[in-house]
């Protein structure tokens, strides 16, 4: 098994390295080649930064905190918020690990796999590995995690796909697939697929494991108060390198501003989400090394597709005409990121840029007039409160509509209503993002366009048959050129129908202590504070 898994390995870690809303859309041509050429040696992966240090073994500092808008929701594998993954990540160990910089899949508690047919993927554990309580790593772990997060909504995206595990041994289980999956490797990769122990969970209960979870990842709970700090303290039974550091404290820290005069100040040693406001504070500041790098989101302009006049795609088209997405990023966001090209973020693999609808007001108001709407008519744009970039955007683009006789009215929301209210539908207009972690196309498109996927993550509501076929088609097709091509095709749909008219491409801004040494950003959010030191 040893001989063919590594050739699988080197097979697939090419493969992946390489890189109805009423509608009868206006077409543009594409901006992708008809047949794309076979992908890059690695179309995925982003301008490279300074690669880590490699870490001493000892630190001028052994505590460093950080500080975060927000805290993690749950240490259990219940929630997938950005948040708890952060956290999740030095609890938990998973199975397979992405890279920082090419997004190549390498091994982590599984050291061997073999992908037996388009929905049979065979693994091999990691032997002498145990769990923070002592407890033995063992296939029936991987079994039990894998069957706990299936039930789990926030877990869908992520291992949704997954039939069942069968397990051959101590160390050795078989994943098996609803329908070929092409991305499943990177899905294993992610913080909310980690592994849990069975027997330690069946033992104390959900709730007390929730309250004090074990993983076999290289640091553990110490303590956790709500809406304060969450503090993990090294693991004395890791498997791997032992971590520099003793302790790491998140600080829940909500305005970006104040975490940024933290870091100044010697309160925190990292502060995560600085805002573009704060940029050039953060780069002439003395104190405080700022760490930029693109990441995986992208901000959308997103449209309820079944609320009344926006359900044709004409009005949506019209909206497109109006706007001027290059002066709404220059703007709002000057240098911070870049204006999107498409409906991925450009290091995503599958992203393809599409025509822009250059700014023509009186082709808009033709739109309007066809759909049926000559003089406009009166809608909503939400934005979620607390994020003054997104308000900027709702309220210059409410400016420019009236000038094509739609009249927004500017709305703030509170996170979880905004939430709330457009997975239910309640909306005409949002401002909102969505970070593709696997870097692969299928993240950021299938759960955001798929009509099976309305509400939680199509808030567009967006119905089209050939965009889910072709969606399912890109889950299910292997070969690698082939795939790109589907992508491709559905950014051209999608660019046509307009359920979105994407607006900007992220960047991450970090703001660290100037003797903090070894941090990276990982852009899907995920940071690794394992091997970091104070000189």
């Amino acid at each position: 098994m040893k001989k063919l898994a590594i050739l699988t390995l080197l097979l697939f870690v090419a493969m992946f390295a390489l890189a109805a809303c009423n509608r009868t859309p206006e077409p543009a041509a594409p901006a992708a080649p008809a047949t794309p050429a076979a992908p890059a040696a690695d179309p995925a992966a982003p301008a490279a930064p300074v690669a880590p240090a490699e870490a001493p073994t000892e630190t001028a500092q052994t505590t460093m905190t950080i500080a975060t808008a927000s805290l993690a929701v749950a240490l259990d594998h219940t929630s997938n918020d950005s948040p708890s993954a952060q956290v999740n990540r030095h609890i938990y160990d998973t199975l397979l690990v992405m890279c920082y910089d090419t997004f190549e899949i390498q091994p982590r508690l599984a050291v061997e796999w073999n992908m037996v047919d388009s929905q049979t993927v065979e693994m091999t554990l990691r032997e002498g590995v145990v769990f923070s309580n002592g407890d033995p790593l063992t296939a029936y772990d991987v079994q039990f995690s894998i069957d706990r997060a299936a039930e789990n909504p926030h877990a869908e995206p992520i291992v949704g796909m997954i039939s069942h595990v069968t397990v051959q041994g101590t160390y050795d289980f078989t994943i098996h697939l609803e329908v070929p999956f092409a991305p499943i490797l990177r899905h294993l990769a992610q913080p909310i697929a980690g592994i849990l122990p069975r027997d330690y969970y069946a033992r104390v209960g959900a709730d007390a494991f929730a309250d004090a979870p074990v993983g076999t990842g290289p640091f553990m709970l110490e303590d956790w108060v709500i809406g304060d700090r969450i503090s993990l303290v090294r693991n004395p039974n890791y498997w791997g390198p032992a971590p520099v550091l003793e302790r790491l404290v998140w600080r829940e820290v909500p305005d970006a501003s104040t975490r940024l005069i933290e870091v100044e100040t010697g309160g925190v040693d990292l502060g995560l989400g600085i805002s573009a406001a704060d940029l050039a504070v953060a780069q002439a500041s003395p104190d405080v090394t700022l760490v930029r790098r693109q990441n995986l989101s992208i901000d959308y302009l997103g449209f309820n597709c079944q609320a009344p006049y926006i359900s044709d795609y004409r009005v949506r088209q019209a909206i497109a005409y109006a706007l001027d997405t290059t002066a709404i990023f220059n703007t709002v966001w000057r240098d911070f990121g870049s204006v999107a090209t498409g409906p991925l973020n450009d290091i995503v693999w599958g992203a393809a840029p599409t025509q822009p609808f250059p700014q023509n007001l009186d082709r808009a108001r033709e739109l309007l007039a066809e759909a049926g709407y000559p003089d406009g008519f009166d809608a909503t744009i939400w934005y979620n409160t607390g994020n003054p970039q997104r308000q900027d955007q709702a309220e210059m683009i409410a400016h420019t509509l009236r000038e094509i006789g739609i009249n927004l009215e500017v709305q703030g929301i509170e996170w979880s209503a905004y939430l709330e209210g457009t997975a239910r539908g309640d909306h005409d207009m949002f401002i909102l993002g969505w970070v593709s972690i696997t870097a692969d196309a299928d993240y950021g498109l299938y759960g955001l366009f798929h009509s099976s996927m309305h509400g939680p993550s199509n808030r567009t509501f967006f119905s089209d048959p050939e965009v889910d076929r072709l969606l399912d088609l890109g889950r299910e097709e292997t070969d690698p050129a082939a795939r790109l091509q589907i992508y491709y095709d559905v950014q051209q749909l999608l660019r046509d129908a307009a359920p979105w008219i994407w607006l900007r491409q992220g960047e991450e801004a970090v703001a660290i202590s100037n003797d903090l040494r070894g941090f990276v950003i990982n852009p899907a959010g995920h940071h690794n504070y394992t091997r970091l030191w104070f000189d």
